[in-house]
């Protein structure tokens, strides 16, 4: 996830599938080149695949897979916020900040023995009390660690809420 804002009131994260989404358009860029070249040559069962049923697989798995995810943490508003958009739709759902207790990471071991990883929210109070994934999808890397750290430090400083006078 990557830190889009990091101020005393505001810590906003952010994940974008873009490596995904880049793939898979080359990919369907380049079948609708094949299938227009293939009209061109005179191969209609080229053509249909090149212009129609390859692409509109790979646009399937585009809609799929390509997902934007946010945490918002919010100290004016007291209030987490994770909103998560696809090209099906967004939702938003929002929690006291008093009730986040800290940010972990939760792994996943496949069947070679690789561990993939993702940030989960631990609520201590209300009616969402529990753990609370991020994202739903798992990844390799330390990008969860380094984003379950920037929650913590955020929510372990010390910010004075008091009114100064001058």
């Amino acid at each position: 996830m990557k830190v889009i804002r990091n101020t005393s009131e505001q810590l906003i994260l952010r994940d974008v599938s873009w490596i995904i989404a880049i793939v898979f358009s080359a990919f369907i860029l380049a079948m609708l080149g094949f299938g227009l070249n293939a009209l061109f040559a005179g191969d209609m069962v080229g053509a249909f695949w090149g212009l129609l049923a390859v692409p509109a697989f790979l646009c399937i798995f585009l809609v799929a897979f390509v997902r934007r995810d946010e945490v918002i943490l919010d100290r004016s508003r007291n209030q987490v916020e994770l909103r998560h958009s696809t090209f099906l739709g967004r939702t938003r759902v929002k929690h006291e900040l008093t009730h986040l207790e800290r940010a972990m990471t939760q792994a996943h071991y496949g069947g070679k023995g690789g561990a993939t990883y993702r940030v989960a929210l631990v609520l201590g109070g209300g009616m969402d009390a529990g753990t609370h994934p991020v994202t739903p999808v798992y990844s390799s890397g330390n990008g969860a660690k380094r984003a379950a750290d920037t929650i913590n430090d955020w929510l372990a400083q010390d910010v004075d809420s008091t009114d100064r006078q001058a």
